[in-house]
């Protein structure tokens, strides 16, 4: 395996956004033979970590996995604004999925990328991700922010926010505040395995705990 994992962008811009705090796309993040890797990985794997219903998740914590270790070194390499690494996820969705409800994560930056083709997608107005730009109280829990789903979304009602939906898209990287509440915008995707959607996230930084 080549230890090119990381397509051709310019870093310095993607920098000045993040320290501006913006929502940021990279598109064409990995190079191919990375996003082909991490499809097949998964997709075809005995063992998962965690069973959600209509999708499955795989943890790769720090130092546990040779890929994400490659992935996580090269990244930071490249931006000099990201704090320590903490962990990462391989997410499979069925082909039909509400896919992940609303919640934060205790991460100043989470880097999502869809790795599953252009060609898998049967609803074009699905599959992508619904950020809203703004962060949990100070006094609540975890289980507050991370999984009671009725309570954030009363509470991003009663401030009026609207989300910041970003399209599906192969191979894109959505970089942003980890605990600015964020959801799936549902999963509608072609039947058969090769089409299910896979996507891949890393966490950095530590906030809310």
């Amino acid at each position: 395996m080549t230890k090119q994992v990381l397509g051709p962008q310019n870093w310095n811009a993607i920098n000045s956004s993040l320290k501006k705090n913006k929502i940021t796309i990279v598109d064409d993040f990995f190079t191919q033979e990375i996003l082909s890797i991490l499809k097949i990985r998964i997709l075809y794997t005995k063992h998962v970590d965690k069973n959600y219903g209509t999708y499955q998740a795989i943890d790769y914590l720090e130092d546990q996995d040779y890929i994400t270790h490659l992935i996580v070194e090269k990244f930071k390499n490249k931006l000099s604004i990201l704090p320590p690494f903490q962990r990462a996820w391989s997410f499979v969705y069925h082909n039909e999925s509400h896919g992940v409800g609303i919640h934060a994560d205790p991460s100043e930056f989470n880097v999502n990328i869809w790795i599953s083709s252009d060609e898998s997608v049967k609803d074009k107005s699905r599959n992508g991700l619904s950020i809203y730009k703004i962060t949990p109280p100070s006094n609540w829990e975890r289980e507050d922010w991370n999984r009671n789903h009725g309570k954030v979304k009363s509470y991003i009602d009663s401030h009026h926010i609207k989300p910041v939906n970003i399209d599906y898209k192969s191979n894109r990287a959505v970089i942003f505040n980890g605990a600015h509440f964020h959801e799936s915008n549902q999963i509608s995707m072609k039947k058969g395995v090769e089409n299910r959607r896979v996507s891949y996230t890393m966490l950095f930084g530590s906030q809310l705990e």
